[in-house]
């Protein structure tokens, strides 16, 4: 008992955090509230839910209608999810920022991403569930996109579809790994929280002060700012529930699956926009793979690309194009939702151009480093 309490002072109480930590440095304790109100909300849904193309729609609307609360706990679920993607895009902004990677925090940052695709999956999957006209069209666009990939394409569509077309054994595979992914996302969550404990919170004044004078216990303050940013999203999300609940999801997802009308506009839920307008703008099927999986990958790569002292000039370079690359993705998702133009086409390849440039500028460092040494070699 003794050691349990000494645990809990040391992990929950003691736990050192930056003295000059923000309010995004709230946001992974949020994360953690809301996955788990959406595992216990999904339960809920899953329950009553039937995988089948022919009642997954009507067992839906049917648990909204007949069960105490249950739209509720469907809107709940589904403002949490968009919650949940916000959360984590500021989360990963703030570790970008902050170079929450650098160093011996190597491995904290790999345990992220890899939380952050396997969330990506579980939203896709998710949305498919429903079976609604936005649902089915939006899975065929995407496995469709997923069988041009060489060589593995066409054996992972099959995997996925359990078949050739979208149909009963894809809606069950997909509920089964709906179901099945996220307690694999809360382990690696566990491991990623107990790396923070051990690891420790970057500083975002890292090297300004001796590092007795930055840091401060959690307790109270910062647990504070945690518990009043839950209750901020709480409100959020019942505000939405209860009074514009309709506000997130398209009209199409109240329509049943219908496989022989095709809808003129799918667009996906806005956390998916980005990845959807790379797919508009390329015209080849590879190209438009290709931009997504480097956007997906390139974060895991960080920690290699960026393994350089950066000096304070730089550093403010490189905080102003963390900032201008997220704007960059917020303009891919805004252009998602218009239709097809040869300008949008344009905006969102440079767009995509300089996300992508955010990772060159440590060779730019390198360069401008190297030609520097040879100017005062051969002048000084």
């Amino acid at each position: 008992m003794i050691d349990l309490i000494k645990i809990i002072t040391s992990h929950l109480i003691k736990f050192q955090i930056p003295k000059h930590a923000n309010w995004l440095y709230t946001t992974g304790f949020s994360l953690i509230f809301i996955f788990i109100l959406q595992i216990a909300s999904g339960i809920s849904i899953a329950i009553h839910y039937k995988p089948s193309t022919r009642l997954a729609f009507l067992s839906i609307h049917r648990t909204e209608r007949l069960f105490k609360y249950g739209w509720l706990v469907r809107n709940l679920h589904v403002c949490g999810s968009s919650a949940l993607f916000l959360l984590l895009y500021l989360h990963i902004f703030k570790g970008i920022y902050y170079k929450s990677y650098y160093g011996s925090k190597k491995i904290l940052w790999l345990t992220g991403s890899i939380i952050h695709l396997i969330i990506i999956l579980i939203g896709f999957f998710g949305s498919v569930l429903s079976w609604s006209q936005m649902s089915y069209w939006a899975a065929v666009v995407i496995t469709n996109f997923i069988g041009s990939i060489p060589i593995i394409g066409k054996f992972l569509r099959l995997i996925l579809l359990g078949g050739y077309t979208v149909g009963d054994s894809t809606l069950r595979r997909f509920f089964v790994f709906h179901c099945v992914f996220p307690f694999i996302c809360l382990t690696f969550i566990m491991i990623h929280l107990l790396l923070v404990h051990i690891k420790g919170q970057t500083s975002p004044i890292a090297n300004r002060l001796p590092i007795s004078n930055s840091f401060e216990d959690m307790y109270p303050n910062f647990i504070a700012k945690d518990i009043i940013t839950c209750i901020v999203m709480l409100f959020i999300m019942y505000v939405l529930c209860l009074i514009c609940p309709n506000i997130i999801l398209n009209k199409l997802s109240y329509i049943p699956a219908d496989y022989y009308s095709t809808p003129t506009d799918i667009e996906p839920e806005w956390y998916f926009l980005p990845y959807y307008s790379i797919l508009k703008t390329f015209e080849s099927k590879m190209l438009g793979i290709t931009s997504i999986t480097l956007l997906l990958f390139s974060l895991i790569f960080i920690p290699y690309i960026y393994n350089i002292e950066l000096p304070n000039i730089t550093t403010r370079t490189y905080r102003l194009h963390t900032i201008t690359a997220f704007i960059s993705l917020i303009l891919l998702g805004l252009m998602g939702k218009c239709r097809y133009t040869k300008l949008i086409s344009k905006l969102s390849k440079a767009c995509v151009l300089w996300y992508l440039g955010f990772f060159s500028l440590p060779l730019i460092i390198r360069i401008t480093s190297f030609i520097n040494k040879s100017y005062k070699k051969n002048w000084i």
